[in-house]
């Protein structure tokens, strides 16, 4: 039996000189996870650029589509905060696929692209195929 996937989105904005609590009070939301150039990450690294971001609240298996979708929703209860900072920031929809099953892939309506245009986004995908000898599906 196939590994379920595990996939996420998040939008993300980064500048060097952000600080997150100007962004978060003007999007009127508290961010997933943010920084500021300088800070240490979890292994005590300096970071190199300011960041902030909002994640996928939906279960990690679901479709990369869903997590898409819960963003944007997320995104349009500010639609009008979160395109003013996406275009001044350059925002960023960041998607994330780690497949276990051959041909999973995403599939975005007309809708969705033209919800991606109004905020400004630049859309980033990264997807993965977990191969695998062990897997019937590999092997």
């Amino acid at each position: 039996m196939t590994d379920p996937n595990n996939c996420y989105a998040y939008f993300a904005v980064y500048d060097d000189d952000l600080d997150p609590s100007v962004v978060s009070a003007e999007l009127g939301i508290t961010p997933t996870r943010a920084w500021r150039k300088g800070d240490r990450d979890s292994r005590h690294r300096e970071r190199r650029t300011g960041k902030w971001s909002l994640y996928s609240r939906v279960e990690r298996t679901a479709a990369l589509e869903e997590h898409l979708k819960d963003v944007l929703l997320q995104m349009d209860a500010n639609s009008s905060a979160f395109a003013a900072v996406s275009h001044r920031l350059g925002g960023t929809m960041q998607l994330v696929g780690n497949f276990n099953d051959i041909g999973a892939g995403l599939r975005v309506s007309k809708t969705i692209v033209s919800r991606l245009a109004f905020y400004g986004l630049r859309l980033d995908l990264d997807t993965y195929y977990l191969y695998s000898d062990s897997r019937e599906c590999t092997g």
